[in-house]
């Protein structure tokens, strides 16, 4: 997607193709069995649709609800929030069409400030930065914007028709209007919205556009919007005490909900993606309940009316499996609860009871069976016991390893953090030798030996072609990460899961859904 693939002349050979022989046909079957093809590994969470964008160098720290936007095939990043480091009023930019991805901090003394749940956008040579929290519990209804070609951030004035104090509503440009709908509007007010604003970037005025029915979406903040043929589309968000899956169309006059008669519907959710890419719908991830987050992709066709599955929510597969059981375990799970009502009754109770200790009126010549069997039944008790807590503990070291390898450091990274002893520096030294060195090679790091000569390895050459990004590899389930449109490629950063932040970067290549 965002690399430059150098183009080799090719040779055409004529070939001859001859009928051969029965012969060499049960040569070629006998040749066939011992040279199979490779079989790539699939991963868990392999999706050709998906590729993830390395960091070449040091990345920026973890977050969540920041604002990303795209200029000349620069990436742009302004503030976010993450649990320990509060919110942030850092502002970076990074080249897509570099072949290595590296943030570039951009400092200024005149700038918003820290600002999370905010909304940006790029406009005629601007980045437009509108509402947030700028503290806890805090919100702002100022606008700021950076002149791309003065390198400056400008305050624009309030004025009578902008809306209130806002966070966590849903933006997108229309017609040379920036399109603001839901939020949560604090400051006095302390209410969540339904109102739909537009802002004319030659202006620099608001307005309220209301509708000329009385039907309107439920006031939420955290909803999803898009616009397709001059109609501006929302579903999902919540409220404070619930999450929608409700899906509504708005002509800037009349709001309309859209029924749907399938039996496939996304789940509640608030904090997911949701554009509009030729006749579909497209959203992506977001939050469903507490502790949990998803990693689903639903597609909406307009022209059906319907949703389609694309990717089901792999976060909680194994509790979907035990709460909805198949055909085959629905009997056994019948007969488990049939032993279980039955085995609460007090009779029976009382004959499962069996003592554990010997009489010391206990007869000699009892037999040994009887004596033996309660030792037995314990015995049995505790070994199942024991495999229970060591299923358990599986358990938990899985999750513990899933979570773990979020934190991975790859080699780059462990080699500029470690320090060397003189030992290594001499394993290092030999591994230069067996990379095939080249001195006329453009180099990061070298050795020089006692030929004068410098020693590289392979492995520290630049980036190539598509070697900066990881093909096939989908972003975890999560809610309050960031997007934009870049081509025709979804751009996703960050967001967080259980409060765990993340700032890796994946992209979605929309023709492949």
């Amino acid at each position: 997607m965002l690399s430059n693939r150098s183009n080799k002349d090719t040779k055409e050979v004529k070939r001859i193709s001859l009928i051969p022989s029965r012969q060499e046909q049960q040569q070629q079957e006998q040749e066939y069995k011992y040279i199979q093809p490779v079989k790539t590994v699939n991963l868990e969470n392999q999706d050709p649709k998906w590729s993830e964008l390395k960091v070449d160098g040091k990345n920026i720290k973890h977050r969540a609800y920041t604002s990303i936007t795209i200029h000349n095939d620069f990436l742009y990043l302004y503030g976010g929030y993450q649990v320990q480091l509060g919110i942030m009023d850092e502002f970076y930019r990074m080249n897509l069409k570099s072949l290595s991805y590296q943030w570039e901090k951009l400092t200024y003394k005149d700038n918003p400030g820290p600002r999370t749940r905010h909304q940006m956008c790029t406009y005629a040579d601007k980045i437009y930065i509108f509402g947030g929290q700028i503290h806890q519990s805090i919100s702002t209804n100022s606008m700021w914007y950076f002149d791309l070609n003065s390198h400056t951030w400008i305050k624009c004035k309030i004025n009578q028709s902008y809306p209130p104090e806002i966070d966590n509503h849903s933006a997108i440009i229309h017609n040379d209007n920036w399109i603001i709908f839901g939020g949560f509007f604090g400051g006095t007010v302390g209410l969540h919205s339904n109102y739909v604003y537009k802002y004319e970037f030659a202006s620099n005025t608001w307005q309220r556009i209301q509708p000329q029915n009385n039907t309107a979406p439920t006031p939420r903040d955290g909803a999803g919007i898009a616009i397709h043929q001059n109609i501006l589309y929302m579903f999902g968000g919540s409220n404070g005490h619930q999450r929608f899956n409700d899906l509504w169309k708005f002509d800037f006059q009349v709001w309309t909900y859209i029924p749907v008669s399938s039996n496939i519907l996304p789940k509640v959710r608030s904090g997911h993606v949701m554009l509009a890419h030729q006749d579909k719908i497209i959203i992506f991830g977001g939050i469903h309940d507490i502790t949990w987050e998803l990693d689903d992709l639903f597609i909406f066709h307009l022209k059906k009316m319907e949703w389609i599955s694309v990717d089901e929510d792999s976060a909680r597969r194994k509790d979907r499996q035990q709460l909805s059981p198949n055909k085959d375990n629905k009997q056994d799970l019948q007969h488990s609860r049939r032993q279980f009502r039955k085995s609460n009754r007090t009779g029976s109770i009382k004959k499962t009871i069996k003592r554990t200790t010997l009489s010391p009126l206990k007869k000699p010549d009892q037999s040994e069976d009887s004596l033996e069997s309660p030792t037995r039944n314990l015995s049995q008790a505790q070994s199942n016991q024991k495999t229970l807590d060591e299923k358990k503990r599986k358990e938990i070291q899985q999750k513990k390893m899933a979570l773990l390898k979020i934190f991975e450091v790859d080699e780059g990274q462990k080699v500029q953090l470690r320090d060397n002893s003189p030992t290594s520096e001499k394993m290092r030294n030999s591994l230069f030798l067996v990379g095939n060195p080249k001195a006329d090679l453009k180099i990061r790091q070298g050795k020089l030996t006692e030929f004068g000569k410098p020693l590289v390895s392979k492995f520290l050459q630049p980036l190539q072609s598509m070697q900066n990004s990881i093909v096939g590899k989908k972003p975890c389930a999560r809610d309050g990460h960031s997007f934009t449109i870049y081509n025709t490629q979804l751009i996703i950063f960050g967001g967080d899961r259980h409060q765990m932040s993340f700032n890796d970067i994946h992209s979605l290549d929309l023709t492949k859904i």
